[in-house]
């Protein structure tokens, strides 16, 4: 089964290379990545056109215009550019453990939507993470600074960055999540079935927004927790606007599974 790892960034370049780090390292290799690119400047192409000699992979750059937030539209867009049966969602500040794309590949029969969660890294961590300790897999280390950060206080959630074995992750967590963007997969038919994210969308939430028309539309969610981990990179979260809540309100009262601008609405997209 083919899979695409797909990569939404926006003027983050240096993280940005510590996710295709994280991708390089994989102990399945992903069939392509594609970036949604929401209108970045030179340097985050001058990343990718980097990285494109290191995969044997291509390395696909969906790109719009900077015209404000639109990150949906261009995850459509790199979907729809993608080839991959399974899709893998990672944000791009999140770096991968080694297994993440196997991990997720394995446990793909078990639904139609696989739901992960993040390991959170904290303020004092976060600058730190540089190549070298991607490429050498400290993060994943019992002894490696997350550990260190947890002990004190800097890293969050380190207990979802401990792999277990897939029979006690399956055992501990046995009912289905709610999906978050930075850590997901589906299948393609799942996507389109719902016509893929919102890309009207006004802002933040658009994967509170996939998340209920999937649910709506009968797909079968699977947490995958205790595998498929991810690292989140700090980063201050602003809260969400009144405008996004009673958006997110809004939905939660629909029953709509199909939005009416999505991946079957695109057009071009220079890259």
């Amino acid at each position: 089964m083919r899979s695409s790892v797909i990569i939404p960034t926006y003027n983050e370049p240096e993280r940005l290379a510590l996710v295709l780090e994280g991708l390089l390292r994989q102990s399945q290799p992903p069939d392509e990545v594609c970036i949604g690119d929401d209108g970045s400047g030179p340097q985050t192409k001058a990343v990718i056109d980097g990285f494109q000699g290191r995969f044997r992979a291509p390395i696909v750059h969906a790109w719009h215009p900077d015209d404000g937030f639109r990150k949906w539209a261009v995850c459509n867009e790199a979907v729809r550019r993608s080839s991959g049966e399974w899709l893998l969602f990672i944000d791009g500040d999140s770096i991968p453990h080694r297994h993440w794309v196997r991990d997720h590949l394995q446990w793909s029969h078990r639904g139609d939507v696989l739901c992960g969660r993040r390991v959170k890294l904290g303020p004092q961590l976060s600058p730190k993470v540089d190549a070298q300790m991607v490429r050498s897999g400290a993060l994943e280390r019992w002894s490696g600074p997350a550990m260190r950060g947890a002990l004190k206080g800097d890293t969050e959630r380190m207990g979802l960055g401990i792999r277990l074995p897939g029979w006690l992750a399956a055992a501990l967590h046995p009912r289905p999540r709610k999906l978050m963007g930075v850590n997901f997969s589906l299948s393609r038919g799942a996507f389109e079935g719902v016509n893929g994210y919102d890309s009207l969308w006004p802002g933040r939430r658009g994967d509170r927004d996939i998340d209920l028309r999937l649910q709506r539309g009968g797909y079968r969610f699977v947490a995958v927790i205790g595998r498929a981990i991810v690292y989140h990179l700090h980063h201050l979260e602003r809260p969400n606007s009144e405008a996004i809540q009673a958006r997110v309100a809004e939905e939660e009262r629909s029953t709509r599974v199909q939005c009416e601008v999505g991946l079957r609405d695109l057009r071009a997209v220079k890259g």
